[in-house]
């Protein structure tokens, strides 16, 4: 018999699904996110003007934010 275990792990995406939820859970404000996305930042847009519509999925936002913060320290 074998004493090893078997680990199974689940992700499950955390959407966030308007700007100030991108803003709590990034600790940043519009005017960065604007920029973030501006930039590359895995953010999605949609409409226009005041109808203007975010979201983004955190592990991959986190994700970005620390490769361009490795790459601006490098």
């Amino acid at each position: 018999m074998s004493d090893k275990q078997e680990i199974v792990v689940a992700y499950h995406p955390k959407i966030l699904r308007n700007m100030l939820e991108i803003c709590e859970e990034m600790g940043v404000g519009p005017y960065t996110v604007k920029r973030w996305q501006k930039q590359g930042a895995p953010i999605v847009v949609e409409g226009d003007h005041s109808r203007t519509r975010y979201s983004a999925e955190v592990a991959s936002l986190m994700a970005w934010r620390l490769a361009k913060t490795c790459a601006e320290r490098a």
